[in-house]
């Protein structure tokens, strides 16, 4: 309990620090219009909160050079915004309703999230917005199952989210990346098939009660697995794209004992 708690005091005084600081760069950066240095801040704003939250995340692979480049991600807790965070310059896809959350909110938006609609007759707006994100030279990050699973199983990864990379941005083809997200020990010992709820955040659960609880445990090693990114002209149409991603991710999964 003592240790949960110094945690949110670490948490929310280094939240604090790194969102002033990220503030102060991006003002520098609308200037300048070199937006490396805000992009280090943000990995190292993110990468404080793993420290602090115990994840210890360790990179297999690297981003493509390749753009533009949609980062297809598997989906399991908030802790998976943490970890893409510290370790890639990608921009979140969070659904509209967040930029009205209190704080949080916020800080999407000043991390230049692009909030899209995720009901069926916005899908077309949600696609315009990513386009024109990626159109100007940025990665955007998707969690293909569009919601969290339980951490021992994937959900199937929605076809559409790969429409965009059936067209052309510009005369440019959109490059598909997997990254697998790979929890695999609390404590030095492999995840337990009980314990996957205390890192897995889905359903109905609470995020104060889980994050409490998450807070409590020992240190959480975390792998990122970046596989070579791929094109519509290789692999086929969103469909194709989709089964490609979840099978990629599903063979760097087995080498996991859930």
């Amino acid at each position: 309990m003592f240790k949960a708690i110094i945690k949110i005091i670490l948490i929310l005084f280094w939240l604090s620090v790194a969102c002033l600081l990220a503030l102060l760069v991006k003002k520098i950066v609308g200037k300048t219009g070199n937006k490396k240095h805000f992009t280090k801040i943000c990995n190292l704003g993110f990468a404080g909160l793993c420290f602090i939250c115990g994840l210890r995340v360790k990179v297999s692979g690297k981003i493509a050079n390749s753009r533009p480049l949609l980062l297809v991600s598997n989906h399991l807790s908030y802790l998976d915004v943490l970890v893409l965070g510290a370790k890639t310059p990608a921009h979140f896809t969070p659904k509209s309703e967040v930029a009205s959350w209190p704080v949080i909110g916020a800080i999407c938006r000043l991390l230049n999230a692009v909030f899209i609609e995720r009901k069926i007759g916005k899908v077309r707006d949600a696609g315009t917005k990513i386009k024109d994100t990626l159109a100007a030279g940025e990665i955007i990050s998707l969690f293909a199952e569009g919601t969290t699973g339980n951490g021992r199983h994937l959900l199937p990864f929605k076809s559409s989210l790969f429409s965009i990379a059936e067209e052309k941005i510009g005369d440019k083809e959109v490059w598909i990346q997997p990254a697998i997200i790979c929890y695999k020990r609390i404590g030095g010992l492999p995840i337990a098939s009980a314990q996957w709820p205390q890192i897995a955040w889905y359903g109905d659960m609470e995020l104060a009660p889980h994050l409490w609880q998450l807070l409590q445990l020992g240190k959480i090693e975390v792998e990122l697995v970046l596989l070579p990114a791929v094109t519509s002209a290789q692999i086929g149409d969103r469909k194709q794209l989709a089964n490609y991603c979840k099978k990629s991710a599903e063979g760097v999964l087995q080498g996991y004992s859930h």
